[in-house]
C-alpha cells in the first residue's frame, strides 16, 4: 500500500470519504488527526495512476493540501 496524507477542512471530510469509498477496493481513507485536519488516503498497488487523476481532480473540487505526516507506516 501506498499512503497519503492530506489536511483538509472538517466540512469536506465527510465528503471526501463519500467519494472515495466509491471506488472500493482502490482506497481506503481514514482519519489520522481531527484536530487538524489530517486524512491518510491508503491506495492499493496497482491503482496509483487512478488515484492520482481522481485526487487532482477531487483537488479541484476541495481544498487538499498534501503533508508529511511522521507517524507515517514504512513498509
Amino acid at each position: 500500500m501506498i499512503f497519503r496524507y492530506f489536511k483538509v477542512l472538517h466540512r469536506d471530510m465527510v465528503y471526501l470519504k463519500f467519494i472515495l469509498e466509491a471506488y472500493e477496493g482502490m482506497n481506503v481513507m481514514s482519519t489520522v488527526d481531527n484536530v487538524a485536519g489530517i486524512i491518510r488516503i491508503a491506495i492499493m498497488e496497482g491503482f496509483e495512476a487512478d488515484m492520482d487523476g481522481l485526487l487532482a481532480e477531487l483537488g479541484q473540487q476541495v481544498a487538499m493540501e498534501a503533508v508529511e505526516w511522521a507517524d507515517a507506516p514504512s513498509f
